[in-house]
C-alpha cells in the first residue's frame, strides 16, 4: 500500500492530522485521538504529521498557526504512552504560540506601513557618521 492510501487527514476543530502510520501499527488511533485531545484547546489551525519513517522512531512534524514549523522524534514509540507523547507535543505548541507578535506591535507596524514618508523625515541623517574615513582621514 502506498503512504497516500494509509494515511488519513481528518479535521477536527483547529486540528488537521494527517496519518501517515500503517493501519498495522499498534498505536495509530490511540497517538492520534492523544494528539488531538492534547491540541484542542490551543487557537489557531494546527497541521500535524505523524509517520514512522524508518520503523524503529516515531517522528511528529507540526506547524503552527503562524507558519512555524517544528519536529519531534521519539525512539522505540511502542514502550512509550501515546497520552505523554501527545503532552510533550501541547508543551511544545503552547510554548509556540507566544511567539506571535503583540497586537500592540501589530498595530504600531500597520501606522508605519500607512504613512511610509513620516518615518525617514524623523530619523536623523546619520549618512557621514557611518561611513568609516578614508585612508586620508576624509568620510565620503
Amino acid at each position: 500500500m502506498t503512504a497516500s492510501k494509509t494515511s488519513s487527514l481528518r479535521e477536527t476543530g483547529q486540528v488537521a492530522l494527517q496519518n501517515r502510520l500503517s493501519p498495522q501499527h499498534p498505536q495509530r488511533l490511540a497517538l492520534e485521538t492523544a494528539i488531538r485531545n492534547a491540541l484542542a484547546g490551543l487557537t489557531g489551525k494546527w497541521d500535524v504529521v505523524l509517520e514512522v519513517p524508518q520503523g524503529l522512531s516515531l517522528v511528529i512534524a507540526v506547524v503552527a498557526p503562524d507558519g512555524s514549523s517544528w519536529t519531534m522524534s521519539c525512539c522505540n514509540p511502542a514502550y512509550r504512552d501515546p497520552e505523554t507523547i501527545a503532552e510533550t507535543v501541547r508543551a511544545a505548541c503552547s510554548r509556540r504560540r507566544w511567539l506571535e507578535p503583540s497586537r500592540a506591535a501589530s498595530l504600531d507596524a500597520k501606522k508605519r506601513a500607512a504613512s511610509p514618508g513620516t518615518s525617514a523625515a524623523l530619523a536623523p541623517d546619520t549618512a557621514k557618521s557611518v561611513l568609516p574615513p578614508t585612508p586620508n582621514g576624509n568620510r565620503s
